[in-house]
């Protein structure tokens, strides 16, 4: 091949590459079909219309209403003061589309609607982004007995009680989003027995109570378990005014939480737990792996408590910067099963970073004399970070937690550099390259 023609080759591939993932969809039904239904909607359009892009619909519900599988609605640039009620079925590679152009641009304000702005009941395989979601009365979306709803590139701000909420249902994505200032309660809660909630890369803070939180909620109906979850990716902070952790699970098994920057939250930060329903309802069989926890001093509770009957958790790879309490709080009904290995811990002016139910304070060196944590050590938080002050979490050159953690079976961190970097893998959720 001439150098010339070698040179042709590179730049395309340099151009495909760094093409704005906003512009390429990457969709089973309309990535590779030219041909796909699409309507549209502008605040300039009339329900009257055909909803061509040339005669678009005005309200999002008309377009809903009219839609069916493997067709695409496209929401223009605007201000829409409505709320939308979603309960299509679609299949599996025939997914309903309904995408904003941005959530800087395409906006539904909830202030004007009854409870939920968004409401998907009794809906399957829809896709729903690029939309900002501002002002609901209670959740800026709910999803209800729905399953596999994607939710992503969203921006969802200043609900009443929730960012989104859903119950009994399974398969819910939520990704590469921004959920912030729900005033009553979190900014994500999956709650009554859904299963198969994948949360990823979104930016979550400034939520009253918890930012992220799965309760299975056993009194509630249903099996009472929400299982195989994933929580990754997600960076979490200023949440928990009202109480509750960052990253706050009960009822949870066989899930993976990983990857996770959670800083100056207010009250915990993992926590696993029964919500007072009893130990047979403890979150169990868990990996809590490769996550950033850091509180200011005297300041929250526990980086990661483990408590009320969750049971056979694996802990491995965090850094717990505790702030008020220290790194770790379990109790008796929690030992069974547990590991928990390569973390670095730390707590200012204090050697006590392990607390038994609030009851008994133990020094690093005394909980590893009991056989937990024994490849763990302790490190001030300004030996560890680039600069701590201005919120920045990778790893510095020279750092503590650069190659001691251990193979988690994590391969990527969460900006998805690839693990390991150097000759072994790193603590907390940044692997320095």
């Amino acid at each position: 091949m001439s150098k010339k023609l070698i040179l042709i080759f590179f730049i395309v591939l340099f151009f495909n590459f760094c093409k704005d993932s906003t512009s390429d969809n990457s969709d089973t039904n309309d990535e590779n079909n030219q041909n796909i239904v699409t309507y549209y909607v502008s605040t300039s359009g009339s329900d009257g219309n055909t909803g061509s892009e040339n005669s678009p619909w005005k309200t999002i519900q008309h377009a809903v209403d009219e839609i069916n599988e493997g067709e695409r609605i496209i929401i223009k640039a605007g201000i829409y003061k409505e709320g939308v009620y979603i309960d299509k079925e679609a299949n599996e590679g025939k997914e309903i589309i309904i995408e904003g152009e941005g959530y800087d641009k395409t906006i539904i304000d909830g202030s004007s609607a009854d409870r939920d702005t968004v409401f998907f009941e009794n809906a399957k395989y829809i896709k729903f982004r690029k939309i900002k979601i501002r002002n609901a009365k209670r959740a800026g979306i709910r999803l209800s007995y729905s399953d596999h709803i994607e939710l992503s590139e969203l921006k969802i701000e200043n609900s009443g009680k929730w960012g989104i909420f859903t119950d009994f249902s399974d398969y819910t994505t939520v990704s590469d989003s921004i959920i912030s200032g729900s005033k009553l309660e979190h900014g994500i809660y999956i709650s009554n027995s859904s299963d198969y909630a994948e949360i990823k890369n979104n930016r979550v803070f400034n939520n009253h109570a918890c930012g992220i939180q799965i309760n299975a909620d056993p009194s509630m109906g249903g099996d009472g378990i929400s299982s195989e979850c994933t929580i990754e990716n997600n960076i979490v902070y200023n949440n928990g005014k009202g109480g509750g952790a960052a990253i706050n699970l009960a009822s949870v098994r066989n899930s993976v939480i990983k990857n996770n920057l959670i800083y100056n939250n207010y009250a915990g930060g993992i926590a696993l737990w029964d919500d007072a329903q009893g130990n047979e309802w403890g979150s169990k069989n868990n990996k809590i792996l490769h996550n950033t926890i850091y509180f200011p001093d005297y300041e929250g509770r526990w980086a990661i408590s483990i408590k009320n009957g969750s049971v056979k958790n694996s802990v491995y790879n965090n850094i717990l910067l505790g702030g008020g309490s220290g790194g770790f709080e379990y109790n008796e009904s929690s030992l069974e099963g547990l590991k928990i290995d390569y973390n670095i811990y730390y707590r200012k002016d204090s050697n006590y970073m392990i607390n038994n139910d609030d009851e008994d304070e133990i020094t690093l060196t005394g909980w590893q004399s009991r056989g937990y944590d024994t490849n763990s050590f302790f490190k001030k938080p300004s030996e560890l970070f680039v600069n701590l002050s201005g919120f920045d979490f990778h790893l510095k050159s020279g750092s503590s937690a650069v190659d001691k953690g251990m193979d988690a079976g994590v391969k990527y961190d969460f900006e998805g550099d690839e693990r390991p970097q150097g000759s072994g893998y790193d603590m907390g959720c940044d692997e320095r390259k």
